[in-house]
């Protein structure tokens, strides 16, 4: 599997998109486990034909660069750079404008952004193994490991001498690189091509024609379901969001960070989330991860420093700070039905509890690496089978052709259920921060799909995924919902691989 090693340390933005109506002409393509995350790209074409060889173009530009860049595969030239010492040695123009925009980052953060704290991660991911944090000399030892020049440039004859053996990630700055260009392979206007929009694992770039508006997850209850704290419309643009609440380690009952401030060995505590919106996407991501390290008036003061580029940062006692043009870019909600505004029915469940839906997508028999999503539903029904709120639908989108896919029988099956979708906003386009590969989680707060409370009492929870030229699977749990908490874990099948259900206090959440 070929992931970049920015990954195990960085959470960059997450984005799922709407299952909206896709405007004519858009074509939609998801895979899981491109750089160790979710792909989506979105593209505006003249047809079919020129839409899937801009997914080809995306994806071979990704393939390129992850054999360039990659911390996970030992056949990299940035692995293989890595085991040099001392020896200048001339590399790839990429590597090398990678290298040259860590040392400049470096240097304008004051260390707040630095390659070198890979050292860390390495650090805690051995400690929480052993359910500690690291000791007071085994931070300074990987300070003092860090506070040593990594390597050294020559720009005439672009060769890269390492210096020491301190561990090294690209953090954001390669992921973010990787995206950009690919996001150029496939905008390509002479191929018809008019608009692009790539995420991946939440990153993500627009080009040409492509106009979107993205939700900024609430870092405190993050959901494919969960209210967005914001909404902001981009074009021509790419957007970021670092965070502290989807990786990192419970060590002794406590919640760590994968975001370190690499000046202290400590993980960052000051953010927990950063989006920044600017012009390319590499410093998009530089400036989303150096946000969650620095204190606010310093990161806002740095935002200030760059031309064109705007941030909203959430601190961990829930206050948000915006900087001076970020609200331009901010959109108010639009619904396509009108949501029921209601006290809850006296015979609800308690409005404290929330019903959580963990899911992890199987990749076919034998793929080790990317691999195209199936189309999953998920969604509840009461105890007569009639559907009370579809929380969840993943589909790949072609145009021409129907909207919905029938190969989701059940879920297909009345077109009640459809038309409840089809009449509003079912999953907004959320910013949030990076997660693992085909894991994904949906939370109902115990309403219908018009915002009305239900009743407590019995329902049944629907997973049910479909896979083009694959298997049909249909997960269900029936559950009684008032006010006792449980959690359980569901028995997998060949397109998922594991699910659980959860009724919980709503502060129980991480």
């Amino acid at each position: 599997m070929i992931r970049l090693s920015l990954l195990s340390m960085f959470a960059s933005i997450g984005l799922m998109m709407t299952v909206a109506p896709a405007i004519a002409g858009e074509h939609v393509f998801y895979h899981e486990n491109v750089l160790g995350t979710a792909f989506e790209l979105r593209v505006e074409a003249v047809d079919e034909t020129a839409a899937r060889a801009a997914e080809t173009r995306a994806l071979a530009e990704i393939d390129r660069l992850a054999a360039i860049l990659s911390g996970y595969d030992a056949k990299s030239e940035f692995r293989r750079w890595m085991e040099t010492s001392h020896v200048p040695t001339r590399v790839s123009p990429e590597l090398f404008e990678i290298l040259q925009s860590c040392d400049a980052w470096t240097s304008r953060t004051h260390g707040a952004f630095d390659p070198r704290v890979q050292a860390l991660t390495a650090l805690w991911t051995r400690t929480s193994k052993e359910n500690r944090v690291p000791t007071a000399t085994e931070l300074a030892d990987a300070r003092k490991l860090m506070s040593e020049p990594a390597w050294k440039l020559d720009s005439s004859a672009r060769t890269a001498e390492r210096l020491t053996a301190c561990p090294l990630s690209f953090n954001s700055i390669g992921k973010g690189y990787i995206i950009g260009k690919a996001t150029a392979a496939a905008f390509d206007p002479n191929q018809g091509v008019r608009g692009v929009l790539l995420n991946i694992g939440g990153d993500l770039r627009l080009a040409g024609t492509m106009s979107k508006r993205i939700g900024i997850a609430n870092p405190f209850g993050d959901s494919e379901t969960t209210e967005p704290v914001t909404r902001i419309e981009v074009k021509e643009k790419s957007v970021a969001t670092s965070g502290n609440y989807q990786r990192g380690w419970t060590i002794a009952g406590q919640w760590y960070s994968h975001i370190f401030d690499p000046r202290t060995g400590q993980p960052a505590t000051r953010a927990v989330s950063a989006t920044v919106i600017a012009d390319k996407a590499p410093l998009a991501n530089v400036l989303a991860t150096t946000l969650c390290v620095l204190p606010v008036e310093e990161g806002l003061a740095l935002i200030r420093s760059v031309e064109g580029a705007e941030c909203l940062l959430i601190t961990a006692d829930g206050q948000t700070h915006r900087s001076a043009g970020f609200a331009r870019y901010e959109r108010p909600r639009v619904s396509l039905v009108s949501r029921v505004v209601a006290d809850d029915a006296k015979d609800a469940w308690n409005k404290d509890y929330e019903l959580a839906i963990n899911f992890e997508i199987s990749p076919p028999e034998g793929e080790s690496r990317r691999y195209r999503r199936p189309y999953v539903a998920v969604w509840i029904e009461d105890k007569d089978g009639l559907a009370v709120r579809t929380l969840a639908l993943y589909l790949q989108t072609r145009q021409p052709g129907p909207r919905w896919h029938p190969d989701l029988k059940r879920w297909y099956r009345t077109d009640q259920v459809r038309k409840l979708v089809d009449e509003t906003d079912l999953i907004a386009t959320v910013s949030r921060a990076t997660r693992p590969a085909g894991k994904y989680d949906v939370i109902w707060d115990g309403k219908d799909d018009k915002g009305k409370p239900v009743a407590a009492g019995e329902y049944t929870v629907y997973i049910e995924a479909a896979r083009e030229h694959g298997t049909y699977q249909l997960i269900r749990k029936q559950v009684t919902l008032a006010d006792r908490p449980f959690a359980e874990e569901l028995k997998g099948n060949v397109e998922i691989k594991s699910a659980s259900v959860a009724f919980r206090r709503k502060d129980a959440r991480k």
